[in-house]
C-alpha cells in the first residue's frame, strides 16, 4: 500500500530496495519529497519555521524526527507554541507565528508516521478535517487543535485504532466544527487522551456510551460542546482508569445527581462548571476518594456541601464559585476533610452567599489561593491569616469586613502575589517605614481606607501589574516615586479620591496600558502619554493647557477627559491613532474645529515620510472611532469634514458648541451605523436634509436650539430603529459596554462619561443606557409647515419635542399610535384644530405640553390625561384661547352639570347610592349588636336601665328647676 501511495506523489521517487536496506544515516528520499510537498501547501510562514527544510537529511529539519533504526519519518511536530486568541477572534497582528495554507494529502506517504502535531496553525482553511487523516493508521498521537477547522468531523478518524492521544479541540470563535455521530470513538480502544472541546456535539446521541467503550481513557475533555443531556448511571462502566473529566460549559440543565460520573471512583479531576446544574450537592462526592480537584462553580446548586467528604484526603483544589451555598463560613470550612488540610492549595468560594465571621483560620498549611469575594462575611480578618506561608492570592473583597489590617496579618506571607480588599470597610494601617515581606503582582484596594496619603509601603512593590486604589480616601499629591516604582505596571487606578497637585510633564517612560485618575482635584497640564497606553481617563479634574501632542498613541483605544479646563485645539495626532474607539472631550474650553485627516494633510504634517502606500493605509481609509463626545466646548466652523471618515461612528455629540452652516447630505452615507446624533445648541442652519432619515439605526436625534428652517422631513418611517418597540441589543454596537464592564470589575466603580440627554426639560445622565432611549428633539428652531403624518409610524418613540418652532396645521391623529411615548412637547407653535382624542390612550405619557398654540375645541379627558401634572394641569394647555373643558376654567358651549359628562354624573350618583346603602346597613348592624347584648347579658341590662333612670332623674330635676327660674312670679323667691 505504501508503495502505491509513493506513486501518487509526483515529487517522490521509489527505490526498489527497502528503506531498511538503504538507510545510511539520513532520511529516505521518498519521504523527503513528501515533506517538501507538504511545505508547498504552506502559503505563509512568517516566523520562517520551515527555512531549515532544505538539504538531503530531512531528519534534521525543524519539526521532523526519524527512527534511529529504520530512518523513516515517525514524528512531525510543527505546533505553534505562540498561539494567541482574544475575545474578538483571530487577528493577524497577533498571529506572527502561524503557518497558513492547507494540509497536503502527500502526508499519506508517511506510512510510518506515529506522531503528528500541527496545532495552533491556520492550516484548516475554514474547511473540515481532511478525511485522508484517517488513513495514517500508524498514528498514536494526533493533535489538530485550534487550526480553524469547520464542518463535520470525519468519522474516518475511527480507523486510527492505534491512537493513544487525540486532540481536535476547536477553541476558535469563528470556526464551527461539529459531529452528529460519535460512535466511531468506540473503535479507538487504545485511546488514553481525548479532547473534542468546542466541537458541536449537541445532536450526538449516546456520546456517554461511546466514551464508555474506551477502557484505557485517562483524560476526557468535552468543554463547551453543546451537550444537553447526560445519563444517571451506566450500570456497568469501563472507565476504570479515567482520572480527568472536563465537561464544563455544557447546558445539561439537570440535577447534580444522579449522574454517571459519580460512579467513576478513579477520578482525580472533575470540571462541571457552568453546566446549568441544580439541586443540592450529591452525597456521592464522598465516594470519590481519589479526588484532587473539584470544579462545580457557576451553577445553581443550593445548600451546604455534604458532610461525607472526610475521606477525600488528596483534595488540592475546590472551586464552588457562584452557587447558592449559604450557611456559615465556619461550618463550610469544617466540612472540608481534615486529612486534606495539608494538601489543599486552592479554595474558591466567591459569590456563594455564605455568611458569618472568620473567627480563625484553620491550619491549611499548603493553601496558596483563597477567594471569598462577594459574600456576606463580616467582622475582622483574623491575624492567623499571616501564618499561611504559601498563600499567594488572598481575595476577600466585596464583603462586610471591618477593622484594621496590620503588619501582623502579612507577617508570614512572603509568597503573596495578589490581594483584593476592595469594597470592604477595612483599614490598612502599617508603620510608614514598614517594608512588606512580599512582592505583589496585583493589588485591588478600592473603597478601603488607605489614606490620607498614598501608602509608603507601596514603594517596595515594583513588580505590580494591577494597582487599584479608587475611592480609598487618598488626599494630597502623588509622590514622585509612584511613577517610577510602577513604570512597568499594566493598570493604575487612583480615581474617585481627593488627590491634588500636578502630573509629571511626561509619562512616556512608563509601560502602563490603562490609567484611571478621574474625579480628583488634579491641576496642571496633561502629560505626554506612554506609547503603550490603551485607556486613559482623567475626567472631572481641573486640568488645563493644551492636549498632548502624542494623543494619537499607536494602541490608544479610549480617551476620556471631560469636565476639565483644557484649551487649544484638538490635535492632528488623533488621525494617527488607528485603534481609537472612544474620544470624550466634553465640558472643556476647546476651540477651532476638528482636524482634517486626509492624505494631503498627512503629507504636510509628515514631510519626511516618503512611503505613499504607508500614508494611504494609515489615513485614507475610515477611522475607527465609535463614540465622539465634544459637548460644551467652543468649537466652531462648519460640520466637520473629518466625520466623513468615521464610518464606524455610533455616538456623536457636538452639542453646545459654535458649529455653523448647513448639515451635509453625506451624513447618512458616511455614518450608517450612527445610533445617536446630538447637535443641539449650535448655529446650524438651512433645511434638515432628508438623507438624515436614511440612517436606519438612528435612535436619538437631537437638533434642538439651532436655526434650522423649512419643513420636517416626511420620510420619518425610514428610521427603522424608531419604528419598532423591540430592543434588539444583540444588534447594537455599544462602544461603552466593554468599558463599563471592565472598569467596574477592575476598580469596583462604574466608569462615568458625559453622555447626557435633555428629556422632559431636564438634563439627564444616561451613559451606556442611552441605547434604550428613542428620542427626537427638533425644538427651538424655525421649522414650518405641518407635522408629518408619518410620525405616527415611529412606534418605539419615547420622547418627542417639537416646541418653539413655526409648525402649523393639526396635530396628527396617528400620534395616538405611539404607545411608548413618555414625553410630548408641541408648545409654542402655530398648531390649530382639535386635540386628537387618541392622546388619552397614551398610557406611558408622563409629560405633556401643548401650550401657546391656536388649538380649539374640547380637551380630551380620561385615562392618562387626567393624571398629568396634577399640581397645575392648566399649564399644559395655557395660551390656546379656543380650548375649553376640564382642566381649564372655561366651559364648553352647551355644557351643564347633567350634560357635561353623563358618565361622570352617573358615576357620582352610583357613589352616593353606595354611601347611603352602607350607612344604613352599618346603623342597623350597630343597633342589632346593642340589642343582642342587652337581651343576653343580664348585668348589661341592669346597668343600662339603671343608667337610663339616673339620666331621667337628672333631666327631670334640671327641667323643673329651669322652668321655675324662667316662669316664677315677680317678687317671689
Amino acid at each position: 500500500m505504501c508503495l502505491l501511495l509513493f506513486f501518487l506523489v509526483p515529487t517522490v521517487t521509489v527505490s526498489p530496495v527497502s528503506g531498511a536496506e538503504t538507510f545510511n544515516g539520513s532520511c529516505i528520499a521518498a519521504e523527503r519529497g513528501t515533506l517538501l510537498s507538504f511545505k508547498a501547501g504552506v502559503t505563509s510562514d512568517p516566523s520562517r519555521l520551515l527555512k531549515s527544510w532544505r538539504g538531503e537529511d530531512c531528519c534534521k529539519w525543524y519539526g521532523a524526527s526519524c527512527s534511529s533504526r529504520t530512518g523513516h519519518v515517525v514524528k512531525l511536530d510543527l505546533r505553534n507554541d505562540f498561539f494567541v486568541e482574544d475575545f474578538d477572534g483571530l487577528h493577524d497582528d497577533q498571529a506572527v507565528h502561524w503557518l497558513r495554507g492547507q494540509i497536503s494529502s502527500s502526508l499519506l506517504s508517511l506510512c510510518h508516521l506515529k506522531h503528528l502535531d500541527l496545532s495552533g496553525n491556520i492550516l484548516g482553511g475554514n474547511m473540515s478535517i481532511p478525511e485522508f487523516i484517517g488513513s495514517l493508521k500508524s498514528l498514536t498521537y494526533l493533535d489538530l487543535s485550534n487550526m480553524n477547522f469547520s464542518g463535520r468531523v470525519p468519522p474516518q478518524l475511527g480507523n486510527l485504532t492505534k491512537l493513544a492521544y487525540l486532540d481536535i479541540n476547536n477553541d476558535i470563535l469563528d470556526a464551527y466544527a461539529f459531529s452528529s455521530d460519535v460512535s466511531w470513538l468506540a473503535s479507538l480502544h487504545s485511546l488514553e487522551y481525548l479532547d473534542m472541546s468546542y466541537v458541536n456535539l449537541s445532536v450526538a446521541v449516546g456520546w456517554v456510551h461511546a466514551v464508555n467503550k474506551l477502557p484505557n481513557l485517562r483524560g476526557l475533555y468535552l468543554i463547551n460542546c453543546g451537550l444537553n443531556s447526560s445519563i444517571p448511571s451506566l450500570g456497568h462502566h469501563n472507565l476504570t482508569v479515567l482520572e480527568e473529566l472536563r465537561l464544563s460549559h455544557n447546558p445539561f440543565n439537570s440535577p447534580t445527581a444522579p449522574n454517571w460520573y459519580w460512579d467513576v471512583t478513579s477520578l482525580k479531576v472533575l470540571d462541571i462548571e457552568k453546566c446549568e446544574l441544580s439541586g443540592p450537592f450529591p452525597d456521592e462526592l464522598g465516594n470519590l476518594t481519589m479526588f484532587e480537584a473539584l470544579d462545580m462553580g457557576w451553577n445553581s446548586i443550593e445548600g451546604m456541601i455534604p458532610a461525607t467528604l472526610k475521606n477525600l484526603c488528596r483534595l488540592q483544589a475546590v472551586y464552588l464559585a457562584e452557587n447558592n451555598i449559604g450557611g456559615d463560613v465556619t461550618d463550610l470550612i469544617e466540612r472540608l476533610p481534615n486529612c486534606s488540610w495539608n494538601s489543599l492549595q486552592e479554595l474558591i468560594l466567591f459569590e456563594t452567599n455564605i455568611t458569618g465571621t472568620l473567627k480563625s483560620v484553620p491550619n491549611l498549611t499548603a493553601l496558596s489561593t483563597l477567594f471569598l469575594m462577594k459574600n456576606h462575611l463580616s467582622g475582622s480578618v483574623p491575624v492567623e491569616i499571616g501564618t499561611l506561608n504559601y498563600l499567594a492570592e488572598l481575595h476577600i473583597g466585596n464583603n462586610n469586613f471591618s477593622g484594621v489590617i496590620s503588619e501582623t496579618h502579612f507577617s508570614g506571607l512572603a509568597n503573596l502575589k495578589s490581594i483584593d480588599f476592595s469594597q470592604t470597610y477595612l483599614e490598612v494601617k502599617v508603620d510608614s517605614d514598614w517594608e512588606p515581606p512580599f512582592n505583589l503582582d496585583r493589588a485591588f484596594l478600592s473603597s478601603c481606607h488607605l489614606g490620607p496619603q498614598i501608602p509608603n509601603w507601596l514603594q517596595w512593590q515594583k513588580s505590580i501589574s494591577y494597582l487599584v486604589m479608587s475611592d480609598a480616601g487618598l488626599i494630597g499629591k502623588i509622590p514622585d516615586w509612584f511613577w517610577t516604582t510602577f513604570s512597568n505596571a499594566w493598570l493604575l487606578d487612583l480615581s474617585y479620591n481627593q488627590i491634588s497637585g500636578e502630573l509629571p510633564l511626561s509619562l512616556e517612560f512608563m509601560s502602563v496600558e490603562e490609567l484611571f485618575l478621574q474625579s480628583n482635584h488634579l491641576i496642571g497640564s496633561i502629560p505626554q502619554l506612554p506609547r503603550s497606553i490603551k485607556l486613559l481617563d482623567i475626567s472631572e479634574n481641573s486640568l488645563s493647557g493644551h492636549l498632548p501632542s502624542n494623543l494619537g498613541a499607536p494602541y490608544l483605544h479610549v480617551v476620556v477627559l471631560f469636565s476639565n479646563c483644557i484649551t487649544g485645539i484638538i490635535p492632528y495626532s488623533i488621525c494617527q491613532s488607528p485603534h481609537l474607539r472612544i474620544l470624550d472631550l466634553s465640558n472643556n474650553l476647546l476651540t477651532g474645529g476638528l482636524p482634517g485627516c486626509g492624505k494631503e494633510e498627512l503629507k504636510q504634517n509628515n514631510p519626511s515620510s516618503s512611503n505613499s502606500s504607508r500614508i494611504n493605509s494609515a489615513n485614507s481609509s475610515s477611522l475607527g472611532i465609535r463614540a465622539l463626545l465634544l459637548r460644551n466646548n467652543s468649537l466652531s466652523g462648519g460640520f466637520p469634514l473629518l466625520l466623513k471618515q468615521f464610518q464606524n461612528l455610533v455616538f456623536l455629540d457636538l452639542s453646545q458648541n459654535r458649529f455653523s452652516r448647513k448639515l451635509p447630505t453625506w451624513i447618512s452615507e458616511s455614518m450608517q451605523r450612527l445610533l445617536m446624533l446630538q447637535l443641539r445648541s449650535n448655529n446650524l442652519s438651512g433645511h434638515i436634509p432628508i438623507e438624515i432619515t436614511c440612517i436606519f439605526s438612528l435612535r436619538i436625534l437631537d437638533l434642538a436650539n439651532n436655526s434650522f428652517s423649512g419643513v420636517m422631513p416626511r420620510s420619518l418611517e425610514n428610521l427603522k430603529a424608531l419604528t419598532t418597540t423591540v430592543v434588539a441589543l444583540d444588534t447594537i454596537d455599544n462602544p461603552f459596554q466593554e468599558l463599563y464592564e471592565y472598569t467596574s470589575t477592575a476598580s469596583g466603580q462604574s466608569n462615568n462619561d458625559s453622555l447626557s440627554l435633555v428629556i422632559k426639560g431636564q438634563v439627564l445622565e444616561y451613559g451606556k443606557n442611552a441605547i434604550y432611549l428613542k428620542s427626537i428633539d427638533l425644538s427651538c428652531n424655525r421649522l414650518a409647515g405641518q407635522i408629518p403624518e408619518e410620525l405616527g409610524s415611529l412606534l418605539g418613540l419615547i420622547n418627542l419635542n417639537l416646541s418653539s418652532n413655526f409648525l402649523s396645521g393639526n396635530i396628527p391623529y396617528k400620534i395616538g399610535n405611539l404607545q411608548l411615548l413618555e414625553s410630548l412637547d408641541l408648545s409654542n407653535n402655530l398648531l390649530f384644530g382639535e386635540i386628537p382624542q387618541g392622546l388619552s390612550d397614551l398610557t406611558s405619557l408622563s409629560c405633556l405640553n401643548l401650550s401657546y398654540n391656536n388649538l380649539s375645541g374640547r380637551i380630551p379627558s380620561g385615562h392618562q390625561l387626567d393624571t398629568l401634572k396634577t399640581d397645575d394641569p392648566t399649564s399644559m394647555y395655557i395660551g390656546n384661547p379656543g380650548l375649553c373643558g376640564h382642566p381649564l376654567p372655561k366651559a364648553c358651549p352647551g355644557d351643564n352639570p347633567a350634560q357635561e359628562d353623563p358618565a361622570r354624573w352617573h358615576e357620582d350618583d352610583s357613589t352616593q347610592m353606595d354611601f347611603h346603602l352602607g350607612l344604613t346597613v352599618g346603623f342597623l348592624a350597630g343597633l342589632w349588636i346593642i340589642f343582642c347584648g342587652l337581651f343576653f347579658k343580664k348585668t348589661w341590662r341592669y346597668a343600662y336601665f339603671s343608667l337610663c333612670d339616673k339620666l331621667y332623674d337628672k333631666v327631670h330635676v334640671f327641667f323643673v328647676v329651669t322652668w321655675k327660674q324662667w316662669f316664677r312670679k315677680p317678687g317671689t323667691n
